[in-house]
């Protein structure tokens, strides 16, 4: 299968790439038919290496994939992309720096860009990005600053959407004959009421209590629940209030709320009593035993209907807007764009620097994503007589999305298709699209992205005292401590190291502003 798969591409990429495959407009002479920056030189054929973290199912094994070929072609490159494992990227990279040679390209998050950003391996792109348009739009001006010193730009804003959305099991609302809760009318109090039917009323009527409304993580200081904490006008981390950035760990009176919430839950048994040793909740959501499914997207909530469905025919989380707290307030967890980065190596000649951005360029330009994205026609997709698309079946052995790691894993443009391909069930695409419309609506930013790692003490101590935080935050739920103990949780983090956190973390913010 893979050896027909590869020969089809390299059939497919002889005649032609653009105009006999991929369905694009062909480009001229070493032109591009996607971008508007004029076309360099392509005469001489330059080497590219790559380096990206991979996840589950790993990079492509070689470097030969009908999408790395393409690209080849079109730029007369030699495209070498290296995939490191996550769990080992962070490593890796500072092997790679020890050995004083940079691949030309890597993505990085921001605690990595952090650390190198000041050592003079970057490529300092600001001087170069007007002649690039199509690359310049992939983010707006701010996106493009953050984490960079003043005037400087040392990487390329990797796009980040809210799509993260809370979700209720539609058939146990169905079984206890409750509504589904419309936007306006969705408060915190009817959270917890619809939560506590599904602990007590046996919605999925199998005679057990085995049930629960909803569930938490043990391992974060969000406890997997954004959307609750936002209800409770607690920050994503950080908010900024009177021109001061201000932690969420320091909102004593939120907290003690947000507490007594959570820990009349756990008495109740809404929240699920295991929570504390959850690290993810997928397999209680797909072994169908809780109601709301926090933090959820869409995709994923797709995916835990296939599971849950083996076992409950008619079991279906659908989405709900997060909740309306008693101020009013209501979020979704909302990234910033900007805090993932592809970096260039400062050390290419000014000719693979000029072939790279007009590389990169055409890579975020509506032809480069449906290339980058959707792969090539012929090899992933096909056409069918009325005008739609399906994937191949080499395509479907290998697994929907394998074609798109480029996009996902190393550089993806603005446009709002997360996951949605040529192929995808216009039903889906468009019910994928609204979820990240849906999620975008709330938006619950942290206000320290760019900021906290500036904190010499947070570097040191953050994690310590975080965890501390957080072990208070647990015994205090399930009911080992009182809730208003949490102010001395708060006072003991702040004399510690916390109030020195806050300062650095502020001076870094009132120098950018």
């Amino acid at each position: 299968m893979k050896k027909a798969f590869i020969g089809k591409a390299a059939l497919c990429l002889t005649v032609a790439a653009a105009a006999g495959c991929s369905g694009q407009k062909e480009a001229g002479p070493g032109g591009d038919a996607g971008s508007s920056t004029a076309p360099g030189d392509k005469s001489e054929k330059i080497k590219i290496e790559m380096m990206a973290a991979s996840w589950t199912g790993g990079g492509w094994p070689d470097n030969n994939h009908p999408v790395i070929q393409y690209i080849n072609q079109k730029f007369n490159v030699d495209l070498q992309i290296q995939w490191v494992p996550n769990a080992n990227f962070a490593e890796k990279l500072n092997v790679v720096s020890a050995s004083g040679k940079m691949p030309d390209a890597i993505r990085v998050d921001s605690g990595m860009f952090l650390k190198w950003v000041n050592e003079g391996v970057f490529l300092d792109i600001q001087p170069y990005l007007s002649d690039y348009p199509t690359l310049k739009n992939v983010a707006k001006p701010e996106e493009w600053a953050l984490l960079n010193p003043k005037g400087k730009l040392y990487g390329i804003p990797i796009y980040e959407t809210a799509q993260n959305s809370l979700y209720v099991r539609a058939d146990w609302m169905e079984n206890l004959g409750l509504p589904l809760p419309k936007a306006d009318e969705f408060t915190i109090d009817r959270f917890y009421e619809i939560a506590k039917a599904f602990t007590t009323q046996d919605p999925d009527k199998n005679g057990k209590a085995d049930t629960y409304g909803f569930s938490a993580l043990g391992n974060s200081l969000q406890l997997g629940n954004p959307q609750l904490l936002a209800a409770f006008g607690i920050a994503n981390g950080w908010k900024e209030e009177n021109g001061k950035l201000v932690p969420m760990e320091t909102q004593a009176d939120e907290w003690v709320r947000f507490l007594t919430f959570m820990k009349k839950a756990y008495e109740e048994g809404v929240l699920d009593k295991d929570f504390i040793t959850n690290t993810n909740f997928n397999t209680k959501y797909a072994q169908g035993k809780v109601g709301f499914a926090i933090d959820m997207h869409y995709q994923f909530s797709q995916q835990t209907n296939q599971q849950l469905q083996s076992i409950a025919p008619n079991g279906k989380f659908v989405e709900l807007s997060p909740p309306i707290g008693a101020n009013g307030m209501r979020g979704t967890r909302t990234p910033s764009s900007g805090m993932l980065k592809l970096v260039l190596s400062k050390d290419m000649d000014e000719k693979k620097r000029k072939r790279m951005l007009e590389m990169l360029d055409w890579w975020v330009s509506p032809e480069g994503e449906d290339i980058i994205k959707n792969g090539i026609e012929g090899v992933h997709y096909q056409k069918k007589s009325d005008g739609t698309y399906e994937m191949t079946d080499a395509l479907k052995a290998e697994g929907e999305g394998r074609q798109s790691l480029l996009w996902n894993w190393m550089l993806r443009g603005s446009s709002n298709t997360f996951n949605i391909y040529k192929w995808s069930q216009p039903k889906w695409a468009e019910e994928m699209e609204k979820s990240i419309t849906n999620a975008k609506k709330y938006p619950y930013k942290n206000a320290s992205d760019g900021y906290l790692s500036s904190s010499e003490t947070f570097t040191k101590q953050g994690k310590a005292l975080s965890d501390k935080f957080l072990q208070s935050v647990l015994e205090i739920i399930a009911g080992k401590k009182p809730v208003e103990s949490i102010r001395d949780t708060i006072a003991d983090w702040k004399k510690n190291g916390g109030d020195k956190i806050v300062e650095e973390v502020n001076t870094a913010f009132q120098a950018k502003s």
